[in-house]
């Protein structure tokens, strides 16, 4: 699995490196030769073999090198522009959320224009088609009403600071660190490595838990003839080497009481201070060091017990 997506990367980046080769030598080359391209007397464009269908073909050439300078070009403009962007906006998640936000903006606009650019390169009167597209943007308004519902959402969401990229959050039961909120989506991702991409109209109510520390608990069941009051006396007498197998609290355990009387077991609950970043390693240690010490003093975890009585003839 690791190996095919090595292999991915590795193809992905090669394809890459030939593009950005293709674009830096068009660049180039209507530069050096740019009176040959585009000049007066520009050879491609004076029938240079006199065979019709090919000098149609010789004649794509300018306009297929200038279209391949604009991409190149808007490439370095996005590469500069986003790292102006990613130096001035770091620090914190705030200025991040900022950055990663405006860098969406500035993708799409970069993009447009070069679009656009090129049409104008090919030939397409922009005029005519800016005034067609206000129409066409009054008629696929109606049908784009979610999309911009969802801009206008993630500009609230980063402009209000209720989320942050590396926020650590629930969204509609889905628990998650926050990637990135981009001008569409925001993107989540779990402790397994699970990505969520939710739309930010969406989002109607979360839970943001990176704003304080979190207060992990857990449960613990003992059996029903263990003295309650000897279990709180080992725990009490044991509280600090509990403690120090948990390296990730930043409190002394708390011993809350009895949780419940269960089938099998009195269980008990027991909770702490942790960051939210290490919620789920706090509670691993937490069972493991009160199992542990619970052990050592003779308080065994209970099994499963079935009662049977039977009746007397």
């Amino acid at each position: 699995m690791a190996e095919n997506q090595e292999k991915k990367v590795k193809t992905s980046t090669v394809v890459g490196y030939v593009f950005l080769f293709v674009f830096l030598a068009a660049t180039a080359c209507g530069f050096i030769f740019y009176d040959a391209l585009y000049g007066p007397e520009a050879w491609f464009t004076s029938s240079p073999t006199g065979t019709p269908l090919l000098d149609a073909v010789l004649a794509l050439v300018p306009p297929v090198i200038r279209s391949l300078q604009v991409l190149f070009i808007a490439l370095l403009v996005l590469y500069i522009v986003c790292s102006i962007i990613k130096r001035v906006l770091r620090g914190t998640p705030r200025k991040v959320t900022i950055g990663k936000l405006v860098n969406s903006i500035v993708k799409v606009v970069i993009w447009v224009v070069a679009v656009l650019v090129v049409l104008y390169v090919w030939g397409i009167n922009l005029t005519a088609l800016v005034a067609g597209a206000g129409i066409l943007t009054l008629v696929i308004g109606l049908g784009m009403q979610s999309l911009i519902a969802d801009v206008v959402a993630g500009i609230f969401l980063v402009c209000d600071g209720t989320l942050q990229v590396g926020d650590i959050v629930t969204i509609d039961g889905w628990r998650g660190t926050v990637q990135e909120i981009g001008i569409r989506n925001t993107t989540l991702i779990n402790y397994s490595g699970d990505i969520r991409v939710a739309n930010n109209s969406t989002i109607k109510v979360f839970i943001n838990q990176s704003r304080a520390d979190s207060y992990p608990t857990v449960i613990v069941g003992i059996p029903y003839e263990e003295n309650l009051q000897h279990v709180k006396d080992v725990f009490e007498a044991n509280k600090a080497k509990i403690r120090a197998l948990c390296p990730t609290l930043l409190s002394d355990i708390d011993f809350n009481g009895v949780d419940e009387l269960a089938a099998s077991s009195v269980n008990l609950h027991f909770g702490a201070t942790a960051k939210e970043g290490d919620f789920f390693v706090a509670q691993r240690e937490m069972r493991g060091a009160i199992k542990t010490v619970f052990e050592e003093n003779g308080i065994n975890v209970p099994f499963p017990q079935v009662v049977v009585h039977e009746e007397k003839k």
